[in-house]
């Protein structure tokens, strides 16, 4: 990631998974320079209640409020099959 980051001049990232790199990882790893955009790992939004997604959701941005260099998103697209009361949730998180 430095070689990239460093060499290619790429200045963000999008798209995280929990088994790989979890986007508050990345976060704490790349954010003086890089812009870490997305990031809630689909999977845990499938698989979480709207509370957890909230407040994983919450928490990542109140990590990275001041910091900045942080989009809110899922890590990837959002497919049918993700629980529309869990994106919502996360949603509900990004506007408060």
């Amino acid at each position: 990631m430095d070689r990239i980051i460093d060499h290619l001049e790429v200045d963000g990232k999008h798209s995280f998974e929990d088994s790989i790199l979890p986007v508050e990882d990345a976060w704490e790893q790349y954010h003086d320079r890089i812009s870490i955009i997305g990031g809630i790992d689909v999977d845990f939004i499938c698989r979480s209640t709207p509370e957890e997604v909230y407040k994983r959701s919450k928490g990542m941005l109140e990590r990275t409020g001041l910091a900045g260099g942080f989009a809110l998103g899922t890590g990837n697209s959002v497919p049918e099959y993700v629980p529309t009361e869990n994106y919502f949730a996360m949603l509900k998180a990004g506007l408060e």
